[in-house]
């Protein structure tokens, strides 16, 4: 009896050990097979996720791992996509038709599956096949078109209202997010009011009119508005658009003039020529002009002259000129003493808190007249000197 007793429990261990092991395997394969159907001569084709959800218009994208038993070329197909679909196989950041495993690394490969904007709510399935030689694996996939799937994506602006002037560039800064399961290009555009310049660009490319988010992920898009010289001053819209993916996306921008900030410097009669006499004080009148479209605030007159020269203005700010006026001011221009004739220039500088100009005078200097009469008197003289030598001294 022992030994039949000790006899049945060793055959109960090896039963126990070959159902342990048994057991184990099933786990491990359970563990090891990815989806995949008819696998035939040493090719295999897998994917982490064979059940896709996407909104109509959507894309979604599978990551396939291909591995064979030796070296060898292995082409790719797609099967049974519903028609308007589709299906597009991508690696290396090309599209492809098939890839080279060489059986130790399987290489990264992406099917895309578009679904159009019109797509009916429901489960298609498409079969991956993957064939090498006589061999070929068909790996079966599911894309369930939902409405209510994937997320949004969305445009937010860090300051969607700037202000200032028609010469300044306004410049927006907006995220574009891509909330969607699904990697999306979205074509991006601007538009402004009739006789402004709006562009719209990818941040860090300068003529790129698309750019590529993916799924999850922020990019930077930058808005730049340029206004007419003549716009007036009031409240401007912008738009920025962003479409892709079954998203149109819109969000709108301000921008805000204040008015135009322009003057001009000159005389009442536009003459910018000055007689002057060494040594002696002249007024010279000067009238400046709010060419803009806003008031132009402490407006003030400085002048670089030749040495030894002054030119002298009143030292009371003017206040304010209206747009589209004028305000003459005095000036009093004193030559240096020992400023010999001719011509000499004298710049003149006008500067407001919004604007300033400049205009160059020309300062003609004349000899006094004192020097004249001076000089016509030593004439007289001579004159006359002359006279009584030859009445004098003439009859001898």
């Amino acid at each position: 009896m022992p030994s039949l007793v000790s006899s049945r429990s060793r055959r109960s261990r090896r039963v126990g050990r070959a159902l342990l092991v048994l057991s184990a395997a099933t786990v491990l394969s359970a563990f090891a097979v990815a989806p995949v159907a008819d696998a035939a001569g040493g090719v295999n084709v897998t994917t982490p996720y064979p059940d896709v959800v996407v909104k109509p218009g959507g894309t979604a994208s599978f990551t396939l791992n291909i591995t064979v038993d030796s070296a060898r070329e292995v082409q790719l197909a797609a099967n049974g996509a519903p028609d308007g679909w589709r299906t597009t196989f991508r690696g290396g950041g090309n599209e492809i038709d098939g890839v080279f495993a060489n059986g130790r690394t399987a290489p990264q490969v992406t099917l895309d599956v578009v679904v159009p904007d019109g797509a009916q709510q429901g489960t298609a399935r498409i079969g991956v096949v993957a064939r090498a030689g006589a061999g070929s694996a068909t790996l079966p996939i599911t894309v369930r078109v939902a409405t209510e799937a994937g997320g949004t994506a969305t445009l937010t602006a860090q300051f969607p209202e700037l202000q200032g002037s028609t010469t300044d560039t306004y410049t927006f800064n907006v995220d574009l997010k891509n909330g969607t399961a699904s990697d999306i290009t979205f074509a991006i555009g601007a538009t402004g009011p009739s006789g402004w310049t709006v562009t719209a660009k990818p941040s860090g490319s300068d003529r790129a009119t698309s750019v590529p988010v993916k799924a999850g992920q922020t990019s930077s898009i930058s808005v730049d508005a340029t206004a007419p010289p003549d716009a007036e001053a009031n409240t401007y819209p912008i738009q920025l658009t962003a479409t892709g993916g079954g998203q149109d996306l819109k969000t709108d921008l301000k921008v805000t003039i204040k008015g135009t900030f322009k003057m001009t410097l000159s005389t009442p009669d536009q003459n910018l020529n000055v007689r002057a006499t060494s040594g002696s004080a002249k007024d010279v009148q000067f009238r400046v002009t709010n060419d803009g479209t806003a008031p132009l605030t402490n407006v003030t007159l400085s002048a670089t002259p030749p040495t030894g020269w002054k030119l002298d203005f009143p030292k009371e700010p003017i206040p304010g000129i209206e747009a589209g006026k004028f305000q003459d001011v005095t000036g009093t221009l004193t030559p240096s003493g020992d400023a010999i004739a001719g011509d000499y220039n004298v710049n003149v500088t006008a500067k407001a808190a919004e604007a300033n100009s400049s205009a160059t005078i020309r300062a003609t200097i004349e000899t006094s007249q004192l020097f004249g009469l001076v000089g016509i008197a030593l004439i007289v003289l001579v004159l006359a000197g002359l006279y009584w030598v030859f009445r004098t001294y003439g009859r001898r």
